[in-house]
Order: structure tokens, then sequence, then C-alpha cells
């Protein structure tokens, strides 16, 4: 029997609001496998503060996976002491995302951001003993790492 309950996924969806293209290694490689549970948590937080703003949300990813040459290329800008392939980054692993979610504001028709704290605060909240979770300005790393890790960038 055929279970008509779920939406058909379009090629390339890998859930409702999720595309395979935005998570693939912005050096064009070709990389673009996904963490199934990362998917799940986004989709979580999608829904969370879509319920809490009665609002469109939409999460933007910002730090996709990454190849082993590209993460080198981004290690060494954001740190010049960086030791060459020393990274155990959950990037390369396909298990890591940079994002930011925005709601789209009712009264202006234009997308207004969710602070970064509010929802690394959810997350915290929500998944007090999972993941990787990390504090920027303007945008949060979730990771599905284990056991869990908190950080603060900001």
């Amino acid at each position: 029997m055929i279970d008509l309950s779920e939406k058909p996924m379009k090629p390339g969806q890998l859930s409702e609001h999720f595309q395979r293209s935005e998570w693939a290694c912005e050096c064009g490689c070709g990389f673009d496998t996904v963490d199934a549970e990362l998917t799940r948590v986004l989709e979580n937080v999608h829904g969370h503060f879509g319920n809490k703003y009665k609002a469109k949300i939409r999460i933007i990813i910002t730090g996709r996976n990454r190849c082993v040459e590209h993460n080198e290329k981004v290690q060494k800008k954001d740190n010049p002491d960086y030791i060459p392939f020393s990274s155990d980054s959950m990037h390369i692993k396909a298990r890591a995302c940079d994002f930011k979610v925005e709601y789209l504001h009712a009264e202006y028709q234009r997308w207004w951001p969710i602070h970064s704290d509010e929802v690394a605060d959810y997350l915290e909240f929500s998944f007090p003993n999972n993941y990787g979770i990390g504090r920027y300005r303007g945008w949060t790393h979730l990771d599905s790492r284990s056991p869990k890790a908190r950080w603060d960038k900001r």
C-alpha cells in the first residue's frame, strides 16, 4: 500500500525545506553529502520559529560541506596560525553547517533576521546533551557530533 500522507519529494530535495544543492561545497567539486540528523534538527528549528513568529521562515545555509582542499583555504583565511591538514572539522565530514534564520515580516513584507543568540538558545535548550552548537555574530553553527560541544566566538 502506498502512503499518501507525505508530500512527494522533488529531485534534489532532502527534506521539506532543504535542497541538496544548499549543502554542496562552494569550490564546485561536487561534494554534497549531508548528515540526515543535521537536516532533521534544522527542520525542527524551522518548525519552532515558524510557530513562534507565526510567519514564513527561511534558513540560509552560510557554511556548507567542504572538501578537504576547500576547508584548508577556509581555515587558513580564518586563522593565520592554522597548521595545514590538521582540521577535524565536521564540515569535511558532512556533519556541520553554519546558518541564519529569517522570518517574513507581515507588515513590511520583507525578511527579518532572528538573532543568532535566540537560535543558539533554542538549540541548547531543546538538545541539552547533543550536538555541537557554536555562537557567532550573525549566524549559528550546528553539527551532529557526539558528545556535545558548545562555544562562543562572538
